[in-house]
């Protein structure tokens, strides 16, 4: 499907907030509601888009967030992994990658101590394929997130009532409040002060829509490190600036940038990129990478994502430089 360029900014409204009301959609962009509604359809039928929630890891009190990359020996047979993976409350998404590693997890757990027991246990069990994992603790997601399933929400330490609310919307942002109301047995004006507090207490961060069957297939990912070299500063805002914050008149039908996280572990950087083809996914994300810290011998490990375990990749339409977190950037990098 060719995806108009007012289809493009329809999907990028619901990218921002997915409960945009109809009526707010169709002043914004000059058009009727018939219309908004028609292609809202179109564009869920033709991008299988979700509505679902980015919420705050930390406000559910759950302290360790990491990316593992696992390299094997002997590959195992997916269906396997998806068997052992789907159990686990830890795992939020994973998927079989082709490059520098074979397998990628992003993983979600209460504190160390639980996030530790589960890479062991995880690793023993992969054992006779010949493991050797990296592990990255992410420390910033500055950019993109991933989508926490409902079982693991239900494990935080917030109100009963509220993770009830929480996995209702996590399955549907979009639903109108009256169908919340019934769905959880209480009224529609309760219904609308709990998703206020959430939002006000940042659990709730967007409510959001991502596209699980995305027209630009080839999704890259990498993880970087580098020798701190002169200049540095320089060469990272030149990346900031010139490379990232650079939006085209009309914008890719997804943002090609979906993930720019700050790193801990053998890496300082991992970030992903959804291209409409290999060649230029290299090119646009690896390559330019690769020659802005040429200096910095910067080492780059990536590989192209090949068949989803469990969960649902992340893709969407948004303005990097308006939704790019700056919180820790020194102040004349701003």
């Amino acid at each position: 499907m060719e995806i108009s360029v007012l289809s493009r900014k329809i999907l990028r409204e619901l990218c921002t907030n997915s409960r945009e009301p109809i009526s707010e959609i169709s002043d914004k962009l000059g058009i009727s509601r018939y219309s908004a509604t028609e292609r809202i359809q179109d564009l869920e039928k033709a991008l299988d888009l979700r509505y679902t929630l980015e919420l705050s890891y930390d406000a559910l009190s759950f302290s360790s967030i990491h990316i593992l990359a696992v390299k094997f020996s002997k590959k195992p047979k997916f269906d396997e992994l998806k068997s052992m993976l789907s159990k686990s409350r830890i795992v939020q998404f994973a998927t079989t990658t082709k490059g520098d590693f074979d397998l990628l997890i992003f993983a979600v757990a209460k504190d160390k101590v639980e996030y530790v027991q589960w890479e062991t246990a995880l690793q023993l069990a992969l054992s006779r394929y010949g493991v050797a994992g990296s592990s990255y603790e992410v420390y910033m997601t500055r950019m993109g997130f991933l989508p926490l399933n409902n079982e693991t929400i239900m494990a935080s330490s917030i109100k009963d009532t509220y993770k009830k609310l929480l996995t209702v919307l996590n399955d549907n942002s979009r639903m109108p409040i009256r169908s919340i109301g019934k769905k959880l047995g209480i009224d529609e004006d309760l219904v609308r002060y709990y998703m206020l507090k959430l939002e006000k207490n940042g659990v709730i961060k967007r409510f959001t829509a991502i596209v699980t069957k995305p027209s630009l297939v080839t999704n890259i990912v990498f993880f970087g490190s580098y020798t701190m070299r002169e200049g540095l500063i320089d060469r990272i805002e030149y990346e900031r600036r010139s490379v990232f914050f650079k939006e085209p008149d009309e914008f890719p039908t997804i943002s090609e940038i979906q993930a720019m996280w700050s790193v801990g572990g053998s890496a300082a950087t991992f970030e992903w990129g959804a291209y409409s083809s290999y060649e230029k996914g290299m090119k646009n994300l690896v390559e330019v990478h690769r020659r802005i810290y040429e200096k910095d011998s910067v080492t780059i490990k990536s590989a192209v994502i090949d068949q989803v375990v469990k969960g649902q990749m992340p893709i969407r339409n948004l303005d990097i430089k308006e939704n790019y977190d700056k919180t820790s950037w020194p102040v004349e990098l701003i």
